[in-house]
């Protein structure tokens, strides 16, 4: 009895063992960067094929404007300014206009957002899966997926009125951003 159930605890270990999946080099010698755990339903999975290589953390502010929209007024939204920090908390890099991303390297990214999630409350940004093109030689080399993650805050008020016409509203948030390569 004594040998069955250390041989059902070792059959357990090692299929534990398997089912772990293998750490992803940052780059050499800087850790490894975990796979974000998303729900079974998630839009914003990136494709097979592609690991994880480098996770920042963003802060800074969405910009809307106050536009008309029909008969009434809402707060568009205009672009993202944030600076980006590696797990040391040391600024790397700065994201802006059009989903890019530029890294203190060269190295750039210009997103296209191809999925989304809704964010866990209301004040909080959706979550998202980009498709990036790449330039430049650097971190950013080779990345061809970005997710955002983990937002905080980032919405605008439900409206606006005519007299904010043309106004610009700088809202404060947070986030996590993935970065995939290629598995290669």
């Amino acid at each position: 009895m004594k040998n069955a159930a250390l041989a059902s605890f070792a059959a357990a270990l090692l299929l534990a063992g398997c089912a772990t999946p293998p750490p992803v080099a940052d780059r050499p010698g800087q850790g490894r960067v975990e796979p974000p755990s998303l729900g079974f339903f998630s839009r914003i999975k990136v494709p097979d094929g592609h690991e994880p290589a480098l996770r920042l953390a963003a802060r800074g502010v969405q910009i809307f404007r106050c536009e008309r929209v029909g008969d009434a007024f809402e707060w568009r939204f205009r672009q993202p300014e944030a600076e980006l920090f590696d797990g040391q908390g040391q600024t790397v890099g700065r994201h802006g206009a059009n989903f890019s991303f530029e890294h203190r390297d060269g190295s750039r990214l210009l997103g296209t957002v191809t999925a989304h999630d809704p964010a866990g409350s209301a004040d909080a940004l959706p979550w998202l899966l980009l498709s990036a093109r790449e330039f430049g030689k650097g971190e950013f080399a080779g990345v061809s997926y970005v997710q955002r993650l983990n937002t905080r805050g980032g919405m605008p008020p439900a409206g606006c009125s005519a007299g904010q016409a043309n106004r610009l509203l700088r809202v404060d948030f947070s986030a996590d951003f993935v970065f995939y390569r290629p598995r290669g």
